[in-house]
């Protein structure tokens, strides 16, 4: 191990040998209270260099004392390091942004940081399974060790998440990238220019534009199309974009449902020059949005249709994939539904194939299509898998950037992303002039990022110094302890998560979970929930309690998960109460669903019995209600110990332990810990499964027998003949636990 470190170390060191010494210009103006940085590479320094000073000069106008700092950047460690350097010298440092072709940091060992990426690192190649990430740049505290750079791809380097780092995302800075599609063809430098000179621009324009003109659209199958989740997110827009409730097209919230063939409709709205923000709530890859599906079967007809176009394509699929012949693929799909060959006659008919293809361009959005559009948002969020994949040679979110129209910042993911999460977090914070970077500096992932100009902002509802106060006043608990009683539901949370960070003996979480129970605000709720949940203490555990019949569907939903996360019994007739009595809020009855099987199933079948023989005993057919969650659970069971004795089976083959091992990881199996510990301390099950039972601990963050997988962990370490990757991952989830 030592010897491998001191290669990689060595490989580094070449690297940063073969670099030249970054030039820091100063900013230009002086009396700013805050600052900036442009980090830029050395060719595209020169070859925009007019359009980077229009852009430095507007940003400093706006506010921000703004450094230009470039080189011809040779590795990840450089940029960091200068940018580090800034800090240290800078305390006001705000944020930066990278432009031109500045390296990507492809980091590993660091999955817990994503909302849902868990692609196996050993079984994928390195350039699937790692995650291109920003927050190598603007998390200083994070240690990363350096392992390699692609050899075809010269641009992304490899790094891993060191066992002693801190082990949680918390970005000391914002940034964002203008990386040129290369794919828009074109001259890249003279479209880097364009961009920065309408972000010069914009900065002039959007001085009195407050945000008042919002659209909102959710996807086919996103939030499992439940309804419920997308009406209730209104209660957030309307907290957050008051302003944009004034008139009817102030607003707008739609559906895929409203049109067969939705991505018209949005390419109207792309074009409204009035737009401020525009939402997609989606499922996506790099270079596609994903939009209607195959439509709702309303006929016989359509369903069988339906079902020929999934297993058509499930062959194309399995033939690209696996090289499986077409006939050894359509026998099997015969015999497990019950088909004849005859109903794959069309398979290899062209007109047929002619057709799913222009059904496919009519439902989904992809780049080719955007490469001359004019999107006029200011700000696009896409909240989908892949559409912010920046290291790609084309990508949704950058498409939207590099256009004649107003959009000067885009958010989005380079690897697939949580449906279930808070997705619009702090955002209303834009309606008070904090700039888009500082918004998602708070809600950083290590997959979400901003493509364009991150000091973006709008004209505030009220005039306020809080996008400054975030970094000169990040420490005043006085100050921000005033703006806990602000009519802003946005304003309040900030205040919330100010005094949080500051709380370092924890006496705040008391307060918090009275604003939980007092606070009308549905936002502000979800943020005294998501608090509370640092704290993992009773506090939480009330919160939780109460939070999954909660009026606000959203923090229905992640307090289900948190409650499957924690394993206490005390929550389960809370659980029961929302689960049997709100089964039309889908992805709540899921989250609910997905939690149960964490608990002890004895526990959860008495929860059942009490339930029926006291509040749900009047429920209309309540002994059938009742047999069918037995039914359910007794079902569960059997997949919960199958699961759970493939791990501790010897007899079985290594690979197939580590795959149900790695299913812990979203699945915590609180009653089978003492089997976790057992497989990590015994000496004669293979390193691969005991490196991999030891990772998987480290998800068990809110459980209840957290203390005890510390302890566990702590011990194991001290013990001899503990072989150092064992001893390495043990130390990993004792950071991600602390």
């Amino acid at each position: 191990m030592k010897l491998l470190y001191t290669l990689l170390l060595g490989a580094a060191a070449a690297i940063s040998a073969n670099a030249s010494v970054p030039v820091v210009e100063q900013p230009k103006t002086s009396g700013n209270p805050t600052s900036f940085a442009i980090v830029v590479d050395e060719a595209t320094y020169k070859a925009t260099l007019p359009s980077i000073e229009r852009y430095r000069d507007a940003v400093e106008r706006d506010g921000l004392a703004t450094y230009v700092i470039h080189s011809d950047w040779a590795s990840p460690d450089e940029v960091r390091q200068a940018i580090i350097n800034l800090g240290e010298k800078q305390p006001s440092l705000e944020g930066f942004v990278l432009v031109g072709d500045v390296p990507v940091a492809m980091v590993r060992n660091a999955q817990h940081n994503t909302s849902a990426f868990k692609m196996d690192e050993d079984g994928f190649p390195w350039i699937e399974s790692s995650v291109p990430t920003d927050r190598f740049y603007d998390v200083p505290q994070m240690q990363f060790r350096f392992l390699k750079q692609d050899e075809e791809h010269p641009h992304l380097f490899y790094y891993e998440l060191t066992e002693e780092s801190p082990q949680w995302v918390v970005p000391k800075w914002y940034s964002a990238r203008i990386r040129y599609p290369k794919e828009l063809g074109g001259d890249a430098h003279k479209s880097i220019a364009a961009f920065l000179d309408k972000a010069a621009a914009a900065k002039d324009a959007m001085k009195k534009d407050q945000l008042d003109h919002v659209v909102a659209f959710n996807g086919h199958g996103y939030n499992s199309d439940c309804l419920i989740a997308w009406m209730d997110e209104e209660k957030a827009y309307r907290e957050y974009f008051p302003k944009a409730f004034e008139k009817a097209t102030g607003f707008k919230h739609w559906n895929f449902r409203m049109d067969p063939k939705m991505k018209y409709k949005l390419f109207e709205e792309l074009q409204r020059p009035e737009i401020d923000i525009f939402m997609f709530h989606e499922h996506g890859g790099p270079t596609t949005q994903y939009i209607n599906g195959s439509g709702e079967s309303t006929s016989e007809t359509t369903r069988l249709e339906n079902i020929r176009k999934t297993l058509y394509r499930t062959i194309k699929r399995t033939m690209a994939k696996k090289g499986t012949p077409k006939e050894e693929i359509i026998a099997s799909l015969c015999e497990e539904y019950g088909l004849t060959p005859e109903f794959f006659s069309d398979f290899d008919n062209p007109e047929y194939w002619r057709k799913d293809s222009i059904e496919a361009t009519e439902i989904n959005i992809a780049s080719e299509e955007l490469h001359n559009r004019i999107t006029n948002p200011r700000m696009v969020m896409f909240n989908a898998c892949y559409n912010g994949s920046f290291h790609e040679d084309d990508y949704i979110a950058g498409d939207y950037l590099f256009n004649n129209g107003n959009t000067v910042v885009t958010q989005g993911n380079t690897r697939n992303v949580l449906q279930d999460r808070w997705t619009l977090e702090m955002l209303g914070m834009l309606s008070h002039g904090m700039r888009v970077g500082q918004y998602n500096r708070m809600v950083a992932t290590l997959e979400g990022h901003l493509q364009g100009d991150p000091t973006v902002r709008f004209a505030p509802l009220e005039a306020n110094t809080l996008a400054a106060d975030i970094t000169l006043r990040k420490n005043d608990v006085a100050y921000w302890r005033s703006l806990l009683n602000s009519p802003y539901a946005d304003v309040q949370s900030l205040a919330m998560r100010m005094i949080a960070d500051n709380d370092y003996d924890g006496k705040f979480s008391p307060e918090l979970l009275n604003i939980y129970r007092t606070s009308p605000f549905n936002t502000v709720r979800m943020e005294a929930v998501k608090l509370l949940r640092r704290y993992n203490n009773a506090d939480f555990l009330e919160a939780v309690r109460l939070g999954v019949n909660d009026p606000y569907e959203l923090v229905a939903r992640l307090t289900a998960d948190y409650a499957g996360n924690i394993g206490d019994k005390s929550l389960l007739p809370a659980m029961l109460e929302s689960y049997i009595n709100g089964s039309e809020r889908q992805r709540v009855h899921r989250s609910l669903g997905s939690s149960f099987i964490l608990f002890d199933l004895d526990d959860v079948v008495a929860a059942v019995n009490d339930y029926y023989a006291g509040p749900g005993a009047n429920r209309y057919n309540a002994a059938q209600e009742k047999a069918d969650m037995m039914e359910w659970i007794e079902a569960m069971r059997e997949r919960v110990v199958e699961t759970n004795n493939a791990i501790v089976d010897k007899d079985k083959k290594e690979r197939s332990r580590i795959m149900q091992i790695r299913t812990v990881r979203n699945n915590p199996y609180h009653p089978y810990l003492d089997n976790y510990f057992a497989v990590i301390a015994d000496n004669n099950n293979p390193e691969s499964v005991r490196v991999n039972m030891a990772e998987a601990l480290g998800w068990f963050v809110n459980s209840i027998r957290r203390g005890d997988i510390i302890d566990f962990c702590q011990k194991t370490m001290n013990q001899p003949n503990v072989p150092e990757k064992v001893r390495a991952e043990l130390q990993q989830t004792i950071n991600r636990l602390k």
